[in-house]
């Protein structure tokens, strides 16, 4: 069984309601996953549960050769896995350990255990299984931080790092766009006058008088905080998406070749309409057999009617039409594309890599 098809499982699992307490969890949930990542829960050098620490325990030790490199502690379904943070991080303090997990089984937050902050900042990913649509992207994640050989090689830690880093950046520059947002208002900006301009006069072809656009720019400006205010709570660092599969410098999908014809494209999203479209036409009811396996809990790939690509109409984004009567939902990243390409090229008979290549810009 491969790590999605194992994840899945455990999904349905969940969903059952029949989970009651923390032993099930770690017996249903966690240890179906940590063995289809490689790591043999009969061998005491890699594997030990009731991982001593002083007087207590910690649930799950991840070892190389003995040494322990992860710790991982399991909660009860609907436990908020927030507030074990506090009891993981003491188990490793004193150990070194460099990676945590900490789960309830619906949620797996991966932790830096050594980096900066209080644990919340030091949290580098969250896994949602609520969100099956993407699970494709969880195994990704989990393949590179959690398989046994890279977690013993240092790879997956030095991934981890990563990730961490690229997230505290993301949060910095998100704080900082207030204030440079700030500066351009109070200074008036000329780039940002001439550019409103413009825009209105496109808008309405009246050009703006000057003293109106920068009239407008002032009353954008926003106000300080009153004193005595409360600030507001730090925010936890925002997971990134799970590291893409795409060769490093080539993330940008502009078209495939399928049988030695090259079919140019100007996006990602563009390439997967016109391998839906190709596939179609060469098999009508292509579609019909790729829609259920391409469905998750809230959206689908493909259907019928536009309405039925997402429960919610608001977040339907922009849905493509396909030829033979289907609607595509389009909101996806490269690598979701990527590999919804590849599972409709196994429903069309089709080599992914062989006889149909992307092509990376």
């Amino acid at each position: 069984m491969s790590l999605e098809q194992t994840l899945k499982k455990v999904i349905v699992r969940l969903d059952s309601g029949t989970l009651d307490n923390e032993a099930q969890v770690k017996a249903a949930v966690v240890l179906p996953v940590l063995r289809e990542l490689g790591w043999d829960d009969a061998d005491p050098s890699a594997f030990k549960p009731e991982f001593a620490v002083g007087r207590r325990f910690v649930d799950y030790a991840l070892l190389d050769h003995g040494k322990p490199l992860v710790f991982i502690e399991a909660k009860h379904v609907g436990a908020k896995v927030g507030t074990g943070e506090d009891q993981l991080f003491s188990y490793a303090s004193n150990k070194g350990i460099p990676l945590l997990v900490l789960t309830n089984g619906w949620y797996w937050d991966f932790y830096l255990s050594m980096a900066e902050g209080i644990p919340a900042d030091r949290r580098f990913f969250s896994v949602d299984l609520h969100q099956e649509e993407n699970v494709s992207e969880y195994v990704d994640f989990l393949e590179q931080h959690l398989r046994e050989h890279r977690v013993c090689s240092g790879k997956a830690r030095l991934s981890a790092e990563g990730l961490l880093q690229r997230s505290r950046n993301r949060e910095r520059a998100r704080n900082a766009i207030p204030g440079a947002w700030r500066a351009l208002v109070q200074e008036r900006d000329e780039m940002l006058r001439d550019v409103l301009a413009e825009r209105v006069e496109n808008e309405c072809r009246v050009k703006p008088d000057v003293d109106d656009v920068l009239a407008f720019l002032a009353g954008l400006e926003s106000p300080e905080p009153k004193k005595g205010s409360k600030p507001r709570p730090k925010r936890a660092p925002i997971a990134p998406s799970p590291p893409s599969t795409a060769p490093k410098g080539r993330s940008r999908i502009k078209g495939f070749v399928l049988d030695g014809k090259r079919v140019d494209a100007e996006s990602a999203r563009a390439t997967l309409v016109e391998v839906l479209n190709t596939f179609q036409r060469r098999d009508s009811g292509l579609l019909d057999r790729l829609a259920p396996k391409t469905t998750g809990r809230k959206r689908r790939l493909v259907a019928r009617k536009r309405s039925d690509l997402h429960e919610d109409t608001r977040l339907l984004g922009h849905p493509q039409e396909l030829e033979g009567g289907w609607w595509l939902y389009t909101n996806h990243s490269a690598s979701t594309i990527r590999r919804y390409i590849e599972t409709a090229c196994k429903e069309a008979g089709i080599k992914y890599g062989d006889q149909l290549k992307l092509i990376d810009g």
